[in-house]
């Protein structure tokens, strides 16, 4: 019996002990997994506001605003009016590391867009000047298109449908293929295991596409996340795998040269949007 007391007055003490630990000790232990978040949820450090025609952090009419833990894209701004395109950026570079973050679409369309599909996106390994649209590569979020890759000024290698390109016999793009494609063309995303075939896409002067595949998009938040390892990544949206870009490359003094780091943005094109829960796990080279 003293022996059995012992045993409960004990079994009591440690319940107290572990009462008295705060319980985000445990949860800070069990979530030492590497991820870092990119936005606080109430203000933008880390990060600075690009809109154009304006000077960096310059935002009079408070297109970016953090509200209930999100940036809110356009929320003052009034329907149908226009207003400037931008983003905002990460004052760091990153190079190899895993993105992920939600996003929503709002009601609000602005001028020349005001009739269009919503429109946002994240840009990774940017490169050069602040400007609308920055050279890298992104990852669309559009209505529809979300997990596209646009090459802007850059290019990248990837596997297609072939039932998707114009080919060009016997052109030799890179040592990763022979299939091209031009203006017209909409490559849409194709594993090499189910068939697809090997192309490059981009130019050094402009913006090119490869569609994603499938579509994954759905009514409220999304999640969308861009794992990045040097000159490749993977876009991920709602836990699908829909586009891959290898060999990423930037035009720099006549030759293609790997893009493999670069700065994170967040777009606004003319559609209210918000973003959240924008965290980053940075990956061994």
């Amino acid at each position: 019996m003293k022996n059995h007391r012992h045993c409960v007055v004990a079994a009591c003490f440690a319940g107290i002990i572990l009462s008295c630990v705060p319980a985000h000790s445990f949860a800070a232990e069990k979530r030492n997994d590497g991820w870092k978040s990119l936005f606080n949820g109430k203000n933008l450090d880390g990060w600075y506001i690009y809109l154009a025609k304006h000077q960096k952090n310059e935002d009079t009419n408070h297109l970016v605003q953090i509200h209930d833990g999100a940036v809110h894209m356009y929320l003052d701004a009034k329907n149908g009016t226009q207003q400037s395109f931008g983003y905002i950026s990460t004052e760091k570079n990153y190079s190899n590391y895993h993105l992920r973050f939600e996003y929503k679409w709002g009601t609000k369309r602005f001028g020349a867009r005001a009739m269009a599909k919503r429109d946002a996106g994240v840009i990774y390994h940017m490169f050069g000047g602040d400007n609308v649209w920055p050279s890298g590569v992104e990852c669309q979020v559009q209505e529809g298109d979300v997990g596209d890759v646009f090459t802007v000024n850059t290019r990248v290698a990837t596997t297609v449908d072939a039932n998707t390109t114009n080919l060009v016999d016997l052109v030799v793009t890179n040592a990763v293929g022979v299939a091209i494609t031009n203006k017209t063309s909409r490559p849409t995303f194709l594993t090499a295991k189910d068939g697809g075939i090997p192309i490059v896409q981009g130019l050094a002067t402009s913006i090119r596409r490869i569609v994603r595949n499938p579509m994954n998009e759905h009514e409220g938040w999304n999640k969308v996340e861009v794992i990045v390892r040097g000159d490749s990544s993977t876009h991920i949206v709602n836990g699908k795998t829909n586009n891959v870009a290898g060999k990423m490359e930037r035009f720099v003094n006549g030759e293609w040269v790997p893009l493999t780091e670069g700065k994170i943005i967040l777009q606004l094109e003319g559609a209210e949007v918000f973003y959240r829960n924008i965290e980053i796990r940075e990956l061994e080279r």
